[in-house]
């Protein structure tokens, strides 16, 4: 089959993002084109699903590269220095998260706030696992960047903290004042003591990449050549907001049908969910490794942790917390039960697996990354079946 002209010149993740637009309107329509009638009606509804899937994720992996690239372009424009671009840019990378978790909010809450936190489960074991690939000395260690190691170590012991102080007073909670949910209060100051850590971790990750070595300056965005006219911002803008919305409902509408259609577990869902959902991001990985900008890769990785920690899991709190306090709803809760209390208590040994290889001599070995692999593959085990039996 010939491809089209004027699509031979379209990148990638453009490609896939048509198809993605083209899977929404089929499913958008599908009463009026018969989608799934010649089937039978017993196959239309997991039909459906997979197909709202695979729509979500192509266009959301189009959302984020727009939103990323405009944000390169806007730093080229504005002659922002390689650390203010490269924190807008990741933190634009999110907004597909964002906008998946306000929509599954609204369809099963407890849902979105176990994606949230499983992200970091998943996120880590991708760190791990790119810990292999990582170019080693003669010693078989990689030396982690500088500002890694400082700013990194500093909010994974915060993380560590809180998150195991959040378990353990779930844990008291329930078994001492039998109190059954956190709601909007719990929520709200939860989620905005978190915000205010993950702004004090990105003012002091860019304090020690300032004063880092040349070698781990990331380039600043005008030296690259990115074109900076505001009607192409502007459009990758838009471009990504629109996929971020479209994208957001179809996976919204799969972990629907998922949850409460198949009565599919909501650990194991949640965990195929955010691996899905975080494709794009190590997709911008994989790309970064293999031009050999390791620092972008890394940090990319690795920000998929702390950002995930302190961004995404205090944005899914605050939303919850916001419409338990608007509507009254007694589901905009975050229920206090088997599994949403360990998979708090387990995310401790998690960030303190990490941080203590990261730490040590500022290095990674291949012994590190296969000792942290078994962990978080372990920790996911538990999580799966040990939820399930609960």
């Amino acid at each position: 089959m010939e491809v089209p002209a004027q699509m031979k010149g379209l990148a990638g993740w453009q490609k896939l993002m048509l198809v993605g637009f083209a899977l929404w309107l089929l499913v958008a329509f599908r009463d009026t084109v018969g989608f799934g009638r010649a089937l039978g009606l017993m196959f239309v509804e997991g039909l459906v699903s997979i197909t709202e899937l695979l729509t979500g994720l192509f266009i959301l992996q189009g959302a984020c590269e727009a939103l990323v690239q405009a944000a390169e372009r806007l730093g080229a424009r504005l002659r922002w220095d390689g650390y203010v671009a490269g924190t807008v840019g990741e933190i634009c990378s999110t907004l597909p998260e964002f906008v998946v978790i306000a929509f599954i909010v609204q369809t099963e809450p407890l849902a979105a706030f176990i994606i949230a936190i499983v992200t970091i489960y998943n996120n880590a074991l991708i760190f791990s696992i790119y810990s292999f690939f990582l170019p080693k000395n003669q010693w078989g260690q990689y030396v982690m960047p500088p500002p890694i190691t400082k700013a990194g170590t500093e909010v994974l012991i915060a993380g560590s903290g809180i998150y195991l102080t959040i378990g353990l007073l779930m844990l008291g909670l329930r078994t001492e004042t039998h109190k059954e949910a956190l709601a909007w209060p719990d929520l709200l100051v939860t989620a905005m003591v978190m915000l205010v850590i993950f702004g004090y971790y990105l003012h002091t990750l860019v304090k020690y990449y300032v004063s880092g070595a040349e070698e781990h300056r990331p380039a600043d965005p005008h030296t690259l050549g990115h074109p900076t006219n505001w009607k192409g911002i502007i459009g990758l803008f838009m471009l990504g907001i629109l996929g971020s919305v479209l994208g957001g409902e179809s996976v919204s509408g799969f972990a629907d049908e998922a949850l409460h259609t198949f009565k599919l577990p909501a650990v194991a869902t949640s965990l195929v969910l955010a691996f899905f959902a975080g494709i794009s991001e190590y997709v911008i990985v994989y790309k970064a490794h293999r031009r050999g900008e390791l620092g972008i890769a890394l940090s990319n990785v690795f920000g998929g942790i702390t950002q995930v920690m302190f961004l995404v899991v205090p944005f899914t709190l605050l939303v919850i917390g916001l419409f338990n306090l608007i509507t009254g709803d007694p589901r905009f809760v975050v229920p206090i039960n088997f599994t949403t209390t360990s998979i708090m208590v387990l995310l401790f040994p998690l960030f303190f697996v990490l941080l203590q290889y990261i730490e040590e001599d500022h290095t990674l070995s291949n012994l590190d990354a296969a000792a942290m692999t078994g962990i978080y593959l372990f920790l996911i085990y538990v999580l799966v079946f040990t939820s399930a039996a609960g």
